[in-house]
């Protein structure tokens, strides 16, 4: 079992390691087989997306979390959140809103993202 702080500790950890491009920090809280599902449908695993914070090709300036939502289950936790990013994609500057949807799980006493899914919302 998790309470919503331990969720909420980790929630802010993986903010801090994706706004500095921290991918050590990355790995360690992102799942080997992790599946995140893109605001176009697109398939990526954990290689792809440390490859893009590692390389530069993806760069968060901002990342403004606002209406959080956790569910905590026995050994996972879904998080569903809102966020205004801004950064740069391929050297191209870009700004939006998006919903996340992540899942968490608990193996082996460790805390990881299992998946993630996001969306551009107007709202």
């Amino acid at each position: 079992m998790t309470n919503e702080l331990t969720i909420d500790m980790l929630e802010g950890q993986l903010r801090a390691a994706t706004l500095a491009g921290d991918v050590q920090a990355l790995d360690a809280l992102i799942a080997d087989d992790v599946t995140f599902i893109d605001h176009l449908g697109r398939r990526v695993g954990k290689l792809e997306e440390l490859e893009a914070h590692r390389t530069g090709i993806l760069k968060l300036e901002e990342l403004d979390v606002y209406d959080r939502v956790i569910n905590l289950l026995d050994n996972a936790a879904s998080v569903s959140l809102r966020a205004r990013v801004s950064g740069t994609y391929y050297g191209e500057m870009f700004a939006a809103k998006i919903a996340y949807t992540r899942i968490w799980v608990c193996r082996q006493d460790v805390w990881r993202v299992i998946a993630v899914h996001y969306s551009m919302v107007t709202m």
